[in-house]
């Protein structure tokens, strides 16, 4: 998912969390050169990975985190004219 959005991760932290009661127990970071992302997931999410409709969340979820360390050029904040 990372390489089709041209994003070069280098590392990947999965911490599986202690706490399953907590809502968000399990967090992922995704790591590039330059910048870092945290994700969190919830636990219902994780173990119903055959629902289709949690599935697609999950992977929405993971898509939105990587688009985060997408390299942008910024954009000028004045012109000449």
């Amino acid at each position: 998912m990372a390489a089709a959005l041209e994003v070069e991760l280098v590392e990947c932290v999965w911490d599986i969390g202690a706490d399953l009661t907590h809502e968000h127990a399990h967090r992922l970071d995704l790591i590039t050169a330059a910048k870092s992302v945290r994700v969190y997931f919830p636990d219902l999410e994780l173990t119903t990975s055959g629902n289709a409709s949690r599935t697609k969340r999950t992977e929405e979820r993971l898509q939105r985190a990587i688009v985060q360390l997408q390299q942008r050029t910024p954009a000028p904040t004045y012109g000449y004219r």
